[in-house]
């Protein structure tokens, strides 16, 4: 019952004015792969898939498009022809960096509007639901 109070919230005062701030094309989806690969240096499909919890299928067309937008480079294993490894381009981590500053703007302006505890508090709400909800299938 608290979590179906929680998603209007979720939606409301977190997801859309985060992505009305952004103004972006690019969609969270799509920047969380982005930071996946960042995080996980060049990474196998399969192994992004897990990362990202997504199935593989879902990935090849994120990765698709960010290749499109020369975002990503598939990059050959010289031992194993199957094996392709995904890394970011020089263009995607400028993107990045640009994105993060304006992601930074943004959680300023939530840590605006609460007191200090209430920020501990969200976070720690936040810390829980990321240990919980991966329990979840």
């Amino acid at each position: 019952e608290e979590l179906l109070r929680l998603l209007p919230y979720w939606h409301y005062r977190i997801d859309k004015p985060f992505k009305a701030f952004m103004k972006d094309k690019m969609s969270l989806e799509t920047y969380y792969c982005l930071e996946t690969v960042k995080r996980c240096g060049a990474i196998t499909m399969t192994n992004l898939a897990r990362e990202l919890k997504v199935p593989k299928q879902q990935v090849t067309k994120l990765i698709d498009k960010l290749s499109e937008y020369q975002f990503v480079e598939r990059v050959s294993n010289e031992r194993d022809r199957r094996s392709v490894r995904i890394q970011l381009t020089p263009k995607a981590s400028a993107y990045l960096d640009e994105y993060y500053l304006k992601n930074r703007v943004f959680i300023q302006m939530l840590e605006e509007q609460l007191t200090e505890e209430e920020l501990q508090r969200l976070n720690e709400a936040a810390r829980v639901l990321n240990e919980i909800l991966p329990k979840l299938k």
